[in-house]
């Protein structure tokens, strides 16, 4: 009976958790989704973090159990059982996986134990432990191409990712051609927001990116700004349209800041290299931006689509890859490496040298990373 009970408390709370915020889900609307009372709920869980922290683990225990099983007669055959097995997580436990994204950016030691997990089957595949560049390369656009998959539509091609990951993307560039990156990020200025919109949404960007979305009301963002709230209320109807107009400026910024810093690069090849690390000099100085985004995501938004949809449009239209299959997922690859290279390097400090990171990266870009 106590064990039914407890499992209708984390079922309940995992259809809630999966769809909304973590903050705006109460003990008393996960009782009522239940059918149990609010005294009920407190027999097996002292606070709301401990029952999250359940159902993270026991996403964890099923990843891990299923990432055992990898099937294959060769080191291709089990990478490619291996990404295929990451979009089978995403379908077959996707209200998890919901929850999971927002679970490891609220509690970081389970990203960090996703990422040992990753790690120890990717040296397996390998047959050697793998250095950080590679494990950058390798998991980057399997994990964002298997989320765009889930929530955006991606189509599935493990094959190709595969074939990404072995042979790498710009093949006609000569090896021995890498790009010298600077050893320190890019400098750079910034004009400041002069018109009240414009200062409403900076000194948006600025707290929330600092305290979170939930933390952050419209008189905070008003006085951080020095207006009156109806100020606030002239250019925005509500909070939430607030925040999405938020996402919007953030990856407008982004793109034209990239557009400009890699016009005098002429090959595909030089921009993408050289986009991650003016991506990474940029995303330095604005980390609060990681913040926002990554929040952003828990909820699955339409405006969150559209911020990735963007970047998959010019990332599209630059590539020369005749099947339109194939170059939405190439560029939803090249995508998810500056994603992760920019959360490891950036937020969780990993990355001691950037420019021999991105070297190295360059050579998988071109030849791809050795069985």
């Amino acid at each position: 009976m106590a064990k039914d009970t407890d499992l209708k408390i984390r079922k309940a709370a995992l259809e809630l958790f999966s769809t909304s915020w973590f903050e705006t889900v109460s003990i008393a609307e996960v009782c009522r989704h239940a059918g149990v009372s609010n005294g009920v709920f407190y027999r097996y869980y002292s606070k709301k973090d401990n029952l999250v922290r359940v159902l993270l683990e026991e996403f964890l225990s099923r990843f891990k159990s299923e990432l055992e099983d990898i099937q294959g007669n060769t080191k291709e055959e089990q990478l490619l059982d291996f990404i295929t097995t990451l979009n089978n997580v995403g379908i077959n436990h996707k209200q998890y996986v919901s929850v999971f994204r927002e679970g490891q950016y609220r509690f970081p030691e389970y990203e960090e134990r996703l990422r040992t997990i990753y790690i120890e089957v990717i040296s397996t595949i390998f047959g050697r432990e793998v250095r950080e560049a590679e494990y950058l390369y390798i998991i980057s656009g399997i994990r964002f191409c298997s989320t765009r998959a889930l929530y955006d539509g991606l189509p599935r091609e493990p094959e190709k990712i595969r074939d990404l990951i072995l042979n790498g993307v710009f093949r006609d560039e000569k090896e021995g051609l890498i790009p010298d990156i600077p050893d320190s990020f890019f400098s750079y200025s910034e004009d400041s927001a002069e018109d009240s919109r414009s200062r409403l949404l900076s000194s948006g960007i600025k707290l929330i990116g600092d305290k979170g979305y939930h933390a952050i009301g419209v008189g905070d963002i008003a006085r951080e700004t020095g207006l009156a709230v109806g100020t606030f209320y002239t250019y925005f109807n509500k909070k939430e349209e607030f925040f999405s107009e938020l996402i919007r400026l953030i990856g407008h910024r982004i793109r034209l800041f990239l557009s400009e810093q890699t016009l005098p690069y002429k090959s595909r090849f030089e921009k993408e290299v050289f986009g991650i690390y003016f991506f990474l000099s940029y995303m330095s100085r604005h980390t609060e931006y990681y913040a926002i985004i990554r929040e952003a995501e828990f909820v699955s938004k339409p405006w969150v689509s559209e911020y990735y949809n963007s970047f998959e449009q010019g990332y599209m239209k630059n590539l020369s890859i005749e099947d339109e299959k194939d170059r939405r997922i190439t560029a939803n690859f090249l995508i998810g490496l500056s994603h992760y290279v920019g959360i490891e390097g950036l937020l969780n400090d990993r990355v001691s040298d950037s420019s021999a990171l991105l070297k190295t990266i360059s050579q998988y870009l071109i030849k791809g990373v050795s069985l």
